[in-house]
């Protein structure tokens, strides 16, 4: 088993475990829909579980006068899990959501300006906005996910493992053919996705955005309450 196997590897692989020939010449007409079935089968298992070392931390500067902001180029923007911004010395959680009553309170189509932000929330075209707009210049960090790396040329290597790739691939395509061992194919596959998961499951509540849960700390900033992560 093993990760980062290059499009082509994971094609032969798929040929092997499906019982087709060897040669290179006769899986010429079958490449492409093989190349598209590995391809979907690693982005739906990746959406599937929370795989840690797909994991990453991204810091964006806030800039005074400031309301919208572009995402990293490798953040998967719908699989964000914690944000925080960096006042002062302190590392504050801000929520996930600007409505209507928070524009009520502090206007951003005004340029009303105000720190530390408390909220953040998607914008159009990969942008994300936050709120209040700020007043000076700090940092904004992102715990999330990050997009999955694209399996389309013979060279693009797979981030997930080959092995599970290739194993629920050829289940889906056995099962196609009504090949009698398709339930024992994909029985293993699941095997293999469970033990991979292994300790990886997350026992925490995901939170989109982060958020406030019982028997946190709050306190006090310019006469608004935000979490105390203060030790």
């Amino acid at each position: 088993m093993a990760r980062h196997t290059m499009l082509t590897e994971l094609r032969e692989m798929l040929r092997a475990e499906i019982g087709a020939s060897s040669n290179v010449a006769m899986g010429v007409n079958t490449a492409n829909q093989h190349d598209h079935l590995l391809r979907r089968t690693q982005e739906r298992l990746w959406v599937d579980h929370n795989w840690d070392f797909g994991s990453i931390q991204r810091d964006e500067q806030l800039v005074a006068g400031q309301r919208y902001y572009a995402f990293g180029d490798d953040v998967d923007f719908d699989r964000i899990v914690d944000t925080h911004v960096k006042w002062g010395d302190i590392w504050h959680p801000i929520e996930y959501g600007i409505s209507t009553s928070h524009y009520n309170a502090h206007d951003s189509d005004e340029g009303e300006r105000l720190d530390p932000v408390l909220r953040w929330d998607h914008h159009e075209n990969n942008m994300f906005e936050v709120w209040p707009i700020p007043d000076s210049s700090y940092t904004l960090r992102f715990k999330a996910y990050r997009k999955l790396p694209q399996l389309i040329q013979p060279s693009d290597t797979a981030f997930l493992d080959d092995n599970l790739i290739v194993m629920f691939a050829a289940a889906e395509l056995l099962a196609r053919s009504g090949a009698k061992d398709a339930n024992v194919k994909m029985a293993q596959a699941q095997a293999m996705f469970n033990k991979l998961k292994g300790n990886s499951l997350k026992k925490d509540r995901f939170i989109y955005g982060g958020g406030v849960s019982k028997g946190e700390r709050l306190r006090y900033i310019g006469g608004r309450s935000v979490r105390d992560d203060r030790l």
